[in-house]
């Protein structure tokens, strides 16, 4: 862009240049309504009634002037990074709750939009972009309290980026995945990226230590096993893949409350001396609604207890 190559910056145009407001906004509005592939320095031209000279004064070709755009719906994301970083928190809980705030935003985007905040910071370089720069300070700060052990910050930085923005702009155009669901994928993601990077002394103990931020009572669970931490994560994955939890689905689904109730407090147990706390809560919740007789609620009580089973199975 011929604009920034000057003394004033893009925002300072904004602000002070309102010819080049109005490109950019031309601009916006075609994309938004047409598709980048359908913006024309021409349509810009009529659209905004500044003429093609006035364009070529500012920005070099449609190019320039989609990347300008693109610019401008990035720049709130730097703003949530900054708004939501907390040094005293380890990596994964600011990752987590970052790349959370930003995908809320990208699912306000349309489909164009989203490609081109791709192909925009996919065109920066790693050592020149700003949001893997955030993310190699991070990196850094965890790096040298021993959390993670990355050999090259910049690099991993840009590999965490690419990550979201790739799942971001697959669960926008995959009309089955809303924000919620999302999400979780989105979680399962973050973690199975830090276990990668987490430094190896302690990579063990992170397992616990994320166990414990979802409810599940380690200790309390280890103590009843004599310590046995392989036999603990045994146990676990056979509760998850238990087939009570299918039953139980179909026994709600088809109105048997009885059997539903079977199957709902049979798990509330074994979730017990497991240690799973939270989804001994949930499934709490549900016994006793099924203990009426009643399924007024247990469907809804039901996914309760399978998100909050979603949140333990994604790091085991």
């Amino acid at each position: 862009m011929i604009y920034n190559n000057g003394e004033k910056t893009t925002e300072q145009m904004l602000i002070d240049d309102p010819v080049g407001r109005k490109i950019l906004d031309a601009a916006i509005s075609i994309i938004d309504q047409e598709g980048y592939e359908n913006l024309t320095i021409r349509k810009v031209a009529k659209e905004s009634g500044c003429s093609n000279s006035a364009i070529y004064m500012r920005f070099e070709d449609k190019d320039a002037l989609a990347g300008e755009v693109a610019a401008l719906h990035a720049k709130p994301f730097l703003m949530m990074m900054d708004d939501n970083y907390n040094k005293e928190k380890d990596f994964l809980t600011n990752i987590n709750k970052i790349t959370k705030v930003m995908l809320e935003k990208v699912f306000t985007f349309n489909n164009e939009a989203v490609h081109m905040q791709v192909m925009y910071r996919g065109g920066l370089k790693p050592q020149e972009n700003p949001f893997v720069l955030r993310l190699e300070e991070y990196l850094k700060t965890a790096s040298q309290r021993g959390e993670v052990n990355v050999n090259n910050t910049l690099d991993t930085a840009y590999l965490l980026s690419a990550s979201f923005w790739g799942l971001a702009q697959m669960a926008r155009a995959n009309k089955q995945y809303d924000y919620k669901n999302a999400v979780k994928l989105l979680e399962t993601q973050n973690a199975m990226l830090y276990l990668g990077i987490k430094a190896e002394t302690s990579r063990e103990d992170s397992l616990w230590s994320m166990l414990k931020e979802k409810g599940v009572n380690v200790d309390k669970a280890l103590e009843r096993m004599k310590g046995n931490k392989d036999a603990y994560k045994s146990f676990l994955q056979e509760f998850f893949e238990d087939p009570d939890f299918e039953s139980l689905e179909e026994a709600i689904r088809d109105g048997d409350a009885k059997n539903a109730f079977d199957y709902a407090h049979g798990l509330k147990g074994m979730a017990a001396n497991l240690g799973l706390d939270k989804i001994h809560g949930e499934l709490s919740v549900l016994v006793e609604i099924l203990r009426r007789g009643s399924l007024d609620g247990a469907k809804e009580a039901y996914d309760a207890v399978m998100e909050a089973c979603d949140m333990v199975t994604m790091l085991l």
